[in-house]
């Protein structure tokens, strides 16, 4: 077992102030125990939009992290 990475991880969470990431990080860590696949707790609905941008992705029709986050601003603007 690495025990560096659990340091790091245990650094990494003990500084995370962000709710819903600490949660989201609980339930995949306790998706092994539970045998729950992400994919298996989502609905019909989000696994097509899943499966399309994943498509979209291998078609390269992707944003840099700084164009989408320029698109939100703009759209917010609205």
């Amino acid at each position: 077992m690495n025990t560096d990475l659990k340091q790091k991880l245990h650094q990494l969470v003990d500084n995370c102030n962000d709710e819903f990431l600490l949660d989201e990080a609980r339930a995949v860590l306790e998706s092994e125990k539970t045998g729950k696949e992400f994919w298996d707790e989502l609905d019909e609905e989000d696994q097509e939009n899943f499966l399309g941008t994943e498509e979209e992705h291998e078609q390269g029709h992707t944003l840099t992290h700084n164009r989408l986050m320029h698109q939100v601003g703009e759209w917010k603007k609205k």
